[in-house]
C-alpha cells in the first residue's frame, strides 16, 4: 500500500510506504513514543523521511543506515 504525500525532503507528492519493523522501532526511539503506526516512509531511494501520513509536519529523518540506493549506485 502506498500514498502520495508531500516529502519536504525530496520536494512534491511522492509514494510513501508504512513503516517496515526496524524503521518502526527506529521511530519509537527519535521520537520516544510507543505507537508509530501512523508513520509513513518516503520511498524514493536515498530519502531518509518518515512523517505521520495525516498530518505532514510530524516526522523527521531515519537513522544513516536505512538509507536505500537506487538501482543504479545513485542515492
Amino acid at each position: 500500500m502506498r500514498k502520495s504525500l508531500a516529502c519536504p525532503t525530496c520536494g512534491g507528492m511522492q509514494d510513501f510506504r508504512p513503516l517496515d519493523d526496524a524503521e518502526k522501532t527506529a521511530v519509537r526511539e527519535l521520537l520516544k513514543i510507543p505507537y508509530v503506526h501512523d508513520y509513513w516512509r518516503c520511498d524514493v531511494a536515498g530519502c531518509l523521511r518518515f512523517q505521520r501520513w495525516d498530518r505532514q509536519r510530524v516526522g523527521g529523518l531515519l537513522p544513516e543506515r536505512f538509507r536505500r540506493q537506487a538501482a543504479d549506485g545513485r542515492k
